[in-house]
């Protein structure tokens, strides 16, 4: 690894220090910050842009943030990753032992690096250039609805208020997402009357490396984003599922159906970075494929596996299970394991157009007005995930498939992480199948589909309890979290106790549980 684990323990105090000023008074924080800059509008929405998955930090730290917001969070819990390191001693994220200076940088890197950009842009543009203030709000949601899908209440609703006393007040994840709805419905509404007024007109396109100004996309991109949202409700508010999510794909530009639609931030002349995964699995040597990948990819002989990995030496995708005693690095960095097929100029896909489907074909199975059958949207969700990784000419074969089934994983370093395979479900559609038959079957497609976005694919684990992910071997949660349950959220972080205790502690009552990763969300009630 690139820096020492006693550095990484250090980068949540730099973070968390600019926090404390933001928590204090986020006025002055952004002026500060303005003062020392000279930034304008669209320099924040680069800022917030840049910092829904972290890569804005000092280059000689910038993956090491990534590395331990989500390498060591979402990739290992979503089965996609396993590393290869026994950082401090094996005592780390992957083993449930965890670590304050890791999963402290989500709560960091969202009110430090987008929440006080976007309060800038509200001041500046709200009624100046609504147009940017929507497409702002819009990177607002999409990066905290990812960071209150980790930990649960947060200061959200009345951030930026001008109320000191209330910034750092605690709100339910519930009045949380109830926000994200009414944001994401104004912001669609403001760019849709933009768009009816000013049809080729284009919103700060030399500062927007999502979609370079494209304002439809930005509609579409903000129709999935709720339908995302939607669907996580549907065991804890299916009322309010249903309507928002029917809402999102009946909109006049609707959600996003094609490759053109994808928002993934690019590489350009303006905007140069690394892939932050291409480092970790290269550089650090500190990844690689995880073993339920392993389990699925190669059970049903799934062609994106060349697309997403690199063959061992011997030929074969092989990956690591998480949670396991890794004695010397070396055992696990050999060519016995596959790297991940991730390039520095691989752009980081926030939200891609086959999740969109699989989320309509969802919906479709509750009955909800999708636009279509539960399995012809599903199909399309395959067919469109094939088409993004290049290999659409072996899409009819996989969707007929009714023999393939998840296959065991051996780990050939050490038997003792060798697992039965946890799922005997195949790719072809079923009507006759059962309520969770069909839902496994979407779950486990979504599930390949999203890949590298490992937080995600947690948070629908979480959510649904598929795809079928292997439990860690080593659990040193001393009881907090259940071996079999799997880890559920991460703790808040240590900062917040120290500044914001009454704020904090608000927020573990409005949990509604211990403060630990046994603790379920919200929405978590299945």
């Amino acid at each position: 690894m690139y820096i020492s684990c006693a550095a990484l323990l250090m980068l949540n105090s730099s973070c968390t220090k600019n926090y404390e000023k933001f928590n204090t008074d986020q006025n002055q924080a952004t002026e500060e910050m303005l003062q020392t800059d000279n930034l304008s509008t669209g320099s924040f929405i680069v800022q917030m842009e840049r910092n829904v998955f972290p890569i804005s930090q000092q280059p000689a730290f910038g993956d090491e943030v990534y590395q331990v917001m989500l390498n060591l969070a979402g990739d290992a819990y979503s089965g996609y990753l396993g590393t290869t390191n026994n950082f401090l001693s094996g005592a780390n994220n992957t083993t449930y032992s965890l670590v304050p200076g890791w999963y402290g940088q989500a709560f960091s890197r969202a009110y430090v690096g987008v929440m006080p950009a976007w309060l800038r842009i509200v001041n500046i543009a709200k009624t100046q250039t609504p147009e940017v203030y929507a497409i702002a709000t819009i990177i607002k949601v999409e990066a905290l609805h990812r960071t209150t899908d980790m930990y649960g209440p947060l200061p959200y609703v009345n951030f930026g208020n001008g109320n000191p006393g209330a910034q750092g007040k605690y709100d339910s994840q519930k009045d949380v997402y109830y926000k994200f709805f009414d944001e994401l419905n104004e912001a669609i509404q403001i760019l849709t009357d933009f768009n009816a007024k000013f049809p080729s007109a284009k919103t700060l396109a030399t500062y927007d490396y999502i979609y370079g100004g494209n304002i439809p996309n930005w509609i579409k991109f903000a129709n999935s984003l709720k339908l995302r949202l939607a669907v996580r409700l549907s065991y804890v508010d299916a009322g309010k599922a249903k309507t928002e999510a029917e809402s999102a794909v009946s909109q006049k530009f609707g959600v996003m159906t094609s490759s053109a639609d994808i928002a993934a931030l690019q590489h350009t002349s303006a905007l140069t970075y690394n892939h932050p995964l291409y480092i970790i699995s290269n550089n650090f040597d500190d990844t690689r494929m995880g073993a339920v990948m392993d389990s699925y990819l190669n059970g049903y002989k799934d062609p994106r596996v060349s697309k997403y990995f690199v063959a061992a030496n011997d030929g074969k995708y092989r990956g690591i299970r998480s949670g396991i005693n890794i004695n010397n690095k070396a055992t696990y960095t050999s060519g016995s394991f596959s790297q991940l097929n991730i390039q520095p100029a691989t752009n980081i896909t926030w939200f891609n157009p086959a999740e969109a489907y699989f989320l309509r074909a969802e919906g479709a199975i509750r009955g909800w007005n999708m636009g279509g059958t539960a399995q012809s949207l599903y199909e399309q969700g395959i067919r469109t995930s094939f088409d993004l990784n290049g290999v659409s000419g072996n899409a009819d074969a996989y969707i007929a498939d009714d023999t393939n089934t998840p296959a065991a994983y051996t780990d050939p370093r050490n038997g003792a992480n060798s697992a039965s395979a946890g799922s005997t479900i195949t790719v072809k559609w079923s009507d006759a199948g059962s309520f969770e038959n069909k839902l496994e079957r979407i779950i486990t497609q979504k599930w390949l589909a999203i890949y590298p976005d490992g937080q995600e694919a947690w948070t629908e684990f979480r959510r649904t309890n598929y795809p079928k992910i292997f439990p860690v071997v080593v659990n040193n949660s001393q009881g907090t979290i259940n071996t079999d349950v799997q880890i559920r959220r991460l703790p808040f972080p240590a900062n917040e106790y120290q500044n914001n205790r009454a704020g904090v502690n608000q927020g573990i009552a409005l949990l509604g549980g211990s403060d630990n990763g046994g603790t379920k969300l919200w929405w978590d009630k299945k």
